[in-house]
């Protein structure tokens, strides 16, 4: 019997690190998750991350009982972030993991300077300020010594390979989401960086995912409790990574992130657009496969909410008690009917508000919680619209996240989307997918196909109910038009005047 492999999975995400060991038989040995300190969203120092890693990776192979030489491989993800280094690998200035709200202004000036339609021609989708473009334009403007001794320029999980292997790659999903990337011929816009003002050396070379990208240095297997020459793969950016975790391999297939960032890819056999642009075009992590994807669409900001401002001491205590606080949710969300009783929550996104519409004063705990659910479940209807507009409809809809363990949002989602869901619930799927990427790449497995094929397991199908169905068909209408009424109503030089 073959002595048991075991792969180490690097999650660079907006609340903390997360870390996951997989062994060859699709277990999870070990997860955890290390936090950077400061508030998720706000500007950090990448250093942290790196920090977090070397006191995680110990962390996690002492809880696994391995040693360092027992790790066969590692893979790395990460949310989209801009991390500036001089000639030297210095980090030259706190980075943002996902939106940067001191960027906005300058999604407006990258679609004045580009076009707006020749950046749907070029790039992945219209400008955010997550895009590593927008974020250097802010650089360039406000940060002067930086810009003059930017050198390199890497997404976040980039950065931590960096430090692992002194190593400069990305894959084409983390490039595509720059905007500085042409999803359809994979490579660096030149037009675009030319537009920008970005050189283009700062960028990193793009390999596929489960491609050999480096080893771990003596210095940083000393750091991290490694084993020098470990070797690193390529990786994969979340949304890519979660759809590896899912076993969202080809077109037909789409994957759903429940909780967390609440992503969703849908891979396609060519560069595709969404005409509602809904969905960014983007590739796969994978050779010749490209996808349609789009985050922050059934996040974690919701649940949390309720978790930590109307139910902190209930869910302080289902903690200790060693339970997950979303089953504590679904129990008040059960009690409550299909449609919450008129409460409707809108998910609030990086440039737009949020929040509950149809508040009553009978309207208790329990309809917070499922407003929320539905919510987001919701959203995930127009996304699904979106791709059958586009004449690419799934045939197969895989759940993974935190919520894909939670049957009733589950059941939800079902229902929402009147489709059939797999749920593939793993912990830190981001880390898990990585995982998967680098298990891919020594052997163990022939391809990526194969190691999903074993390392991948669904764990529970549910099916649509007919009148939770019809609810929903008949509410989402009306569901869809209120993120612009909000917006309409709340702009944000009016928010800030009443803040």
């Amino acid at each position: 019997m073959p002595a048991p492999a075991y792969f180490l999975g690097i999650d660079v995400a907006r609340t903390g690190l997360g870390l996951v060991i997989v062994a060859n038989d699709g277990s999870v040995v070990a997860s955890l998750r290390r936090a950077y300190g400061g508030v998720p969203g706000e500007p950090m120092d990448p250093q942290d991350w790196w920090r977090a890693a070397r006191t995680g990776i110990k962390e996690i192979l002492r809880r696994a009982s391995l040693k360092a030489d027992q790790v066969r491989c590692i893979g790395v993800t990460g949310d989209e972030g801009l991390v500036a280094l001089d000639r030297t690998g210095k980090v030259l200035c706190t980075a943002t993991l996902g939106a940067d709200p001191r960027a906005e202004e300058h999604v407006e000036a990258l679609t004045k300077v580009v076009g707006a339609r020749n950046l749907l021609n070029l790039a992945s989708g219209p400008a955010t300020s997550a895009a590593a473009a927008v974020k250097l334009m802010w650089l360039r403007d406000n940060e002067k010594r930086v810009w003059h001794d930017l050198h390199y320029a890497l997404p976040a999980k980039d950065f931590l390979r960096y430090r692992l292997t002194e190593t400069l790659i990305t894959d084409a999903c983390d490039a595509s989401a720059t905007l500085l990337f042409n999803p359809k011929t994979r490579s660096w816009s030149k037009q675009l960086a030319q537009l920008v003002g970005v050189n283009s050396d700062w960028l990193p070379t793009v390999a596929n995912g489960p491609a050999m990208s480096g080893r771990v240095t003596e210095a940083a297997a000393r750091d991290a409790g490694l084993s020098a020459g470990t070797p690193v793969v390529t990786g994969a950016g979340h949304a890519a990574a979660i759809a590896i975790a899912a076993g969202v391999l080809a077109p037909g297939a789409m994957a759903i992130e429940l909780g967390g960032n609440g992503a969703c890819f849908a891979p396609t056999a060519e560069a595709a657009r969404d005409p509602q642009g809904l969905m960014a075009a983007s590739c796969h992590t994978l050779a010749n496969v490209w996808a349609l994807t789009s985050s922050s669409l059934a996040g974690a900001v919701g649940l949390d909410w309720i978790m930590d401002q109307v139910l902190p001491n209930e869910v302080a205590q289902a903690r200790r008690n060693q339970r997950d606080p979303l089953d504590l949710l679904a129990e008040l969300a059960s009690e409550v009917p299909t449609g919450a009783e008129g409460l409707v929550y809108v998910p609030p996104t990086a440039r737009s508000f949020g929040g509950y519409v149809g508040l009553k004063p009978r309207h208790g705990r329990g309809h917070l919680a499922r407003a929320v659910m539905e919510g987001d479940a919701l959203t995930f209807r127009q996304t699904l619209s979106a791709l059958t507009d586009a004449k690419r409809q799934p045939t197969r809809i895989v759940v993974t996240g935190p919520g894909a363990a939670n049957h009733l949002w589950c059941q939800i989602l079902a229902d929402a989307l009147d489709h059939q869901i797999h749920a593939a619930p793993v912990a830190e799927c981001g880390a898990v997918g990585a995982a998967i990427l680098a298990a891919s790449a020594v052997g163990v497995f022939k391809t990526v196909e194969d190691a999903c094929a074993k390392l991948v397991k669904a764990k529970h199908t549910f099916s649509p109910r007919r009148a939770a169905a019809d609810t929903y068909a008949a509410l989402a209408p009306a569901v869809a038009r209120l993120p612009s009424a909000i917006a309409n109503a709340f702009h944000p030089q009016a928010a800030e005047a009443s803040a």
